[in-house]
């Protein structure tokens, strides 16, 4: 126990406690600083700087007392608490000044509000054990069993006086800062006496003493057992996870297993006493961890003891950490005769993390199975053989496990206290997985089938009471790069009685691409700001939610973009604009009408990039070219799962059928195996044999088939066309797929010259669907064999590209995009160009993942040019931008297939959880000696 007045231990538990809430307040004001008041921010400062100045005071003492070799004086605790209790009062008590409720709550952290009492009750538990070892002189037994009936007389005691005496009290004006004060001063004296008995009693290292095994059996035992079946709800619905929920079996078999060590007597054999060593060590940081996660409620236990009895659910942790770390010095002091005191210290350090290590590597473990299945599904190639199978029962682990921790109550028993943080942070990068992705892994690998429908980028809401009243257009030629840049500016009404948003729908020609953005709030212009899309998107929605003021304007397809303001009052009238950066004078569509952006002739010549590696050919050179006709390839999707093995014949006939009725050459076909996987095989009778046999594997992935046929057809000019063809295993009802479909497809099948078409057979009917709306039917009893003419871009001995027979300007990429790390230069129609070589050569390449994404990301911020991985935001005020950027931040630092938000996430993440084992680093840099 004297341990305690090691100066070390105010470097612990005081510097470091009090630099992390620094900087997690300091993080959290440096988004919300802007909406705060003059006022607020002052009494920022004034907590900020009593804070450091109490901090400063006992680090210097702590250094001294280092280098004198001397021990804490209790005074320090006293002091301790004469400081540091106000201080927290008052900050809790002027929270809601430090934050006012019209400060966004997606803006901070959930638990912000409880950093405070998280952090500064490690000095003020520190303090306490400090006066109670300052108590009890070196070799003194004490007097447990007075200590302990005081302890008890104080709860007892509150208890009477508010059955007997608060009822006559006369009020007065200062009653509410007297009952804070007594109440204060009761549980410090209640906790003071509590550590103090049961101190006393661990001090007693006879194993026969019977205080010392009834102590150990209550503590270490009975208390931690039932205080989780209480928190859990097994023994009554009490508790019912108001701790978090601690229901997992390790809690329990942890809980057991550590309380049998502790209880189990001391050996005098150094053989055994180290083997006791080594287990209590390990448990040890189980017993840390409910340590710092019931510490903040100590101030609370006389009244649980009052209320309902469950005082003990509070004190357990703490009476256990006391008896345990005891008990551990006490192995030290006898071991050191046997073992150097540094090794049994660095024993002490690695055994506490054992269990922690468990959970990290169990973390990284599910972190690996859910990449490898994000990779297969959004970021390879799909043209590539599947040398890799997904772990179907690790991943549907991974997803069971991401699932239930979701907090979609907004209560801590969904969670488990600083686990389940641990985890998102490892496993998902603090950001999460939405319903439709694990739904759509769960199809693919699992062969689970989902009723839910998704949510596909084709599907755009329109708000009809919002209406377009004009639209102006201002153009410049920029001579220096002879290149064009257009303003369009629009004027909006909300005839509606309610609040509204504005929805419009643009399309932009190749070669147009919008570069800047503004929007009018408060009578003041408001410039936009690029960002990543994923944050952009996720901000926004959080805004609105609010219903304040922003305006977003992202891709949503192929050379269609999104343009979205809100809000709109009822009549409010209001003004917003976006600039368009074209080579040659062009057509824009805004809602169905058409406007003429630019002037003069229109561009004679094709304009490659400087790299050589794409194209933009105008509508000029495009009418010029040759038209050409490409020989088909049939490329036919069966469904290969082991759920429509028995149709397995019938599709068989129905592809022998389809082929006879419209004369197929069996070398034009292709047969492709779908399951979560793709095998393609041409067609022949060893072709039928591999699909009657085939083993499936998980569920129908029918978009990565697709995309494997479009990539393979787009990645090098061919004079063959593909025509995709799928055979349905049963009838389709209206608007349905088969299999799993993401979204992107019509981004990739851009590519294809004849168009986006596909078609879907199901025995009686052949419907043609596009991939830009796949569930709509463009003709029913469509003929796969209709020519479609193309044009060729050539160099006089070989195709180069072949493009869509159309008066519109083409974009072809003719090799290997611009090498990832090439600056572009802001606003500058040739590095736009590269820019959407780039994009579309990532299309072709998905292999690349998150590290191309990034540098896609980089590149539109460079070129400040819209791109479909990036979004134009205006913004109404500063800390809008700071959550942005914040926002904006995590999703480039974590895996590109995650998303940035769900219906479940509505405020900013912690900081890393990395901030939580600090003090283990720290204790691994300081010096290996120890006062014993």
């Amino acid at each position: 126990m004297r341990n305690s007045l090691s100066p070390y231990g105010i470097l612990i538990a005081h510097t470091l406690p009090a630099a992390l809430l620094l900087f997690l307040y300091g993080s959290m004001l440096a988004v919300i600083r802007p909406l705060l008041s003059v006022e607020s921010v002052e009494l920022w400062m004034n907590y900020g700087f009593a804070l450091v100045g109490i901090t400063i005071l006992a680090t210097t003492y702590a250094v001294i007392r280092i280098r004198s070799h001397g021990r804490i004086h209790w005074l320090y605790g006293a002091f301790t608490f004469l400081v540091l209790v106000p201080l927290l009062w008052g900050f809790m008590e002027q929270y809601r000044s430090l934050v006012p409720w019209d400060v966004p709550r997606w803006m901070m952290p959930q638990d912000g509000e409880f950093y405070a009492i998280r952090l500064l009750s490690i000095p003020l538990a520190h303090a306490m054990f400090v006066v109670v070892a300052a108590s009890l002189p070196r070799g003194a037994r004490g007097k447990p069993l007075r200590d302990l009936l005081i302890a008890l007389s104080i709860p007892l005691a509150s208890y009477l006086f508010v059955q007997v005496v608060e009822p006559w009290r006369i009020g007065i004006d200062m009653e509410r800062h007297v009952w804070v004060v007594m109440m204060v001063t009761l549980v410090v004296v209640f906790l003071f006496f509590l550590f103090r008995g049961v101190a006393a009693i661990a001090l007693r290292t006879s194993p026969r003493d019977g205080w010392l095994m009834v102590q150990r059996f209550l503590v270490a035992l009975l208390f931690p057992l039932v205080g989780l079946l209480l928190n859990n709800g097994v023994l009554e619905n009490v508790g019912n996870g108001a701790f978090g929920d601690l229901g997992h079996w390790g809690f329990y078999t942890v809980a057991l297993l550590n309380g049998l060590v502790v209880f189990w007597g001391s050996s005098t054999d150094p053989r055994t006493r180290f083997v006791q060593f080594i287990l209590r060590a390990i448990g040890f940081s189980y017993v840390l961890y409910f340590f710092v996660l019931f510490l903040p409620f100590l101030p609370l236990s006389i009244v649980a003891i009052i209320a309902v009895g469950l005082g003990f659910l509070l004190l357990a942790p703490i009476l256990l950490f006391l008896v345990q770390g005891m008990q551990l010095l006490n192995d030290i002091r006898f071991l050191r005769a046997h073992w150097p005191a540094g090794r049994l210290v660095a024993m002490l350090l690695l055994c506490m993390l054992v269990l922690p290590g468990i959970i990290t590597a169990r973390n990284i473990h599910h972190k690996h199975v859910l990449d490898e299945a994000l990779a297969h599904v959004y970021q390879s190639d799909p043209t590539e053989q599947d040398a890799t199978r997904i772990d179907v029962g690790s991943l549907a682990s991974v997803l069971d496990h991401i699932r239930n921790n979701r907090d979609r109550g907004g209560w801590a028993q969904e969670h488990t206290p600083f686990l389940t943080p641990w985890y998102n942070y490892i496993v998902l990068d603090n950001l999460t997985l939405g319903e439709e992705k694990m739904a759509d892994l769960e199809r693919i690998f699992i062969g689970h089938v989902s009723d839910a429908p998704r949510n596909l980028r084709w599907w755009v809401p329109r708000n009809d009471e919002v209406h377009l009243d004009s639209v102006t257009t201002r153009s410049m030629y920029d001579a220096g790069q002879q290149a064009w840049r257009t303003w369009v500016d629009l004027e909006m009404t909300n005839t509606g009685m309610s609040q509204s948003e504005f929805v419009a729908h643009i399309t932009l020609p190749p070669g147009a691409w919008i570069s800047d953005e503004y929007l009018m709030i408060d009578g003041r212009e408001v410039k936009g700001i690029l960002a990543e899309k994923k944050a952009a998107t996720w901000v926004y929605q959080q805004i609105v939610n609010i219903r304040r003021d922003p305006s977003i304007t992202r891709y949503i397809g192929p050379e269609h973009v999104q343009f979205r303001v809100f809000p709109f009052a009822q009549q409010e009238i209001r003004h917003a604009g976006f600039e368009v950066l074209h080579k040659e004078p062009v057509c824009i569509t805004l809602n169905d009408e058409d406007i003429s952006i630019g002037e003069g002739p229109p561009l004679q010549e094709a304009v490659l990039t400087r790299d050589g590696s794409t194209v933009y050919i105008p509508s000029a050179v495009k009418d010029t070219l040759p038209v050409v006709e490409r020989k088909a390839m049939y490329h036919l999707l069966v469904d290969g799962t082991e759920a429509q093995r028995g149709q397995r014949d019938q599709v068989l006939q129905r592809v022998e059928r389809m082929m006879q009725e419209d004369l197929l050459d069996p070398g034009e076909v292709v047969l492709h195996i779908v399951d979560a996987y793709t095998t393609s095989v041409p067609w022949n009778e060893d072709a039928a044999h591999a699909f009657l046999h085939h083993a499936g594997n998980g569920g129908l992935f029918m978009d990565r088939a697709v995309r494997k046929v479009i990539t393979a057809a787009c990645k090098s000019p061919s004079a063959t066309r593909p025509v995709i063809i799928l055979m349905s295993s049963q009838g389709l009802q209206a608007g349905e797929l088969p299999g799993v479909w993401l979204e992107g497809l019509d981004d990739l099948a851009a590519c294809l010259p004849e168009g986006d078409s596909f078609f879907v057979h199901d025995g009686t009917t052949t419907e043609q669907r596009s991939l830009s709306d796949p569930i709509k039917v463009l003709v029913t009893n469509a003929s796969i064999t209709d020519p479609v003419p193309v044009k060729v871009w050539s160099d006089g001995t070989q195709a180069n590209a072949y493009l869509r027979a159309d008066s519109s300007a083409s974009i072809a990429l003719l090799r290997t995009a611009t090498p990832p790390g090439t600056a572009f230069a802001q606003r500058d129609w040739n590095d736009a160009l590269a820019l959407e070589g780039r994009w579309r050569a990532h299309l072709l390449h998905p292999e690349g993942g998150t590290l191309a994404w990034r540098e896609l990301v980089r590149g539109s911020f460079q070129a400040q040019v819209l791109t479909p991985l990036t979004a134009w935001m205006c913004l109404e005020n500063d800390a809008q931008r700071n959550a942005l950027l914040k926002k904006q931040e995590e999703v480039l630092n974590a895996n590109a297939a995650l998303d940035a938000s769900n219906e479940d996430i509505t405020t900013m993440s912690e900081p890393g959880m990395w901030w939580l084992v600090i003090p283990l680093l720290i204790i691994l840099l300081m010096r290996r000696r120890i006062a014993l």
